[in-house]
């Protein structure tokens, strides 16, 4: 019984110091507030934005999904009128927000050979690429690769699905 109650009165002041020392982000920090916390390639910390942490990963997703994918004509890597739309918006928005480098990937559709598509997804990712230039974008931001017809955003083999390959992706990478 006397062990028992020794190890029932160990374990709650045990608990007692843990609830006592945890705790949450203190509310002497302003919520409007910014603090970058680490080295953002080599850190796994995060940017305090209000009362909710990002990390350098979410950061980069969060760049990301401001930009809409090129999509291309079947055997085609011109820009048409809704992708100059489309690269007018993404390349405003790339020059106005500093912090990330840009990965311009060119896919195909699954019809052709791979090295057909691999050539032809260089060429979708080099207009884009010079598209952004063009516009004013540094080139040490930006990169471009062919992934052909290997990462299809849609596996149907369908004209609909064709059509959502046949694109160039946006990836934000960290600077450098």
């Amino acid at each position: 019984m006397m062990k028992k109650t020794l190890a029932f009165a160990a374990f709650s002041v045990l608990l007692a110091t843990m609830v006592s020392t945890s705790g949450c982000r203190p509310d002497e920090v302003p919520p409007d507030s910014t603090i970058v916390v680490g080295d953002f390639a080599d850190s796994t910390d995060g940017i305090w934005v209000g009362d909710t942490t990002f990390s350098a990963y979410d950061m980069l997703l969060m760049y990301e999904q401001q930009l809409d994918d090129v999509f291309f004509g079947y055997d085609s890597y011109e820009l048409d009128q809704q992708a100059l739309s489309l690269m007018l918006e993404n390349a405003a928005y790339i020059m106005a927000t500093p912090g990330f480098r840009l990965l311009i990937e060119g896919h195909c559709d699954e019809r052709g050979t791979i090295d057909y598509n691999l050539a032809l997804g260089e060429k979708r990712a080099l207009a884009v690429y010079n598209y952004l230039v063009n516009y004013g974008i540094p080139t040490s931001r930006l990169e471009f690769v062919s992934y052909g017809k290997e990462r299809p955003f849609d596996p149907a083999h369908t004209e609909s699905a064709w059509a959502q390959n046949r694109r160039a992706h946006f990836r934000a990478l960290p600077e450098n």
